[in-house]
């Protein structure tokens, strides 16, 4: 027979630091098994909400059923493990790449600079495929972020990126062998 982990829960609420540590043993293999180790720095921010979250659930009388409390735990870990992933993925979306929005505007707005490379470089921009040539015209002509050239686009985030990555990358051998 497994732990009974409704007695670590009652030690734990009795202020028991033994019973501190087994549930945060638990929390910390379930995080492993989800092979969260881009967020290592974050282990002790999630174990803590997971423990307050078990801590809650305890004394409010909805952690009873000793079946069920390892379902529990391993499922509001799962879920507060990817409340912080698509976080750090929202934050992402919104940045731009490698001009901020002001830069990218009057660099929009540029029609000839005086050694010519402006005009170059858009040039060089309309020779791109059409799909790049248009993501790299939204981020860095229009100077919108990700989140805005999808939206007006219809492309997905990941298909933008890509293509985005694909066009610059082509902009960047261009003007190497230039």
């Amino acid at each position: 027979m497994g732990k009974d982990w409704i007695e670590v829960v009652d030690r734990l609420l009795a202020g028991d630091p033994l019973a501190l540590l087994e549930v945060n043993r638990l929390i910390t293999g379930f995080l492993t098994q989800l092979r969260a180790y881009d967020f290592r720095d974050e282990w002790d921010d999630l174990r803590q909400e997971v423990l307050l979250a078990v801590v809650g659930n305890a004394r409010g009388g909805r952690l009873r059923d000793p079946q069920a409390f390892l379902g529990y735990v391993r499922i509001i870990t799962r879920n507060k493990f990817f409340d912080r992933l698509k976080a750090s993925l929202r934050r992402h979306e919104k940045e731009t790449l490698p001009w901020d929005d002001a830069t990218a505007r009057a660099l929009a707005q540029q029609v000839l600079s005086p050694d010519g490379h402006v005009v170059e470089l858009w040039a060089a921009v309309k020779a791109l495929p059409e799909e790049e040539r248009r993501i790299v015209e939204e981020v860095y002509g229009k100077g919108r972020t990700y989140e805005e050239a999808c939206r007006e686009t219809g492309i997905p985030l990941g298909t933008m990126k890509r293509r985005l990555r694909d066009g610059l990358a082509t902009l960047r051998r261009r003007f190497a062998d230039g």
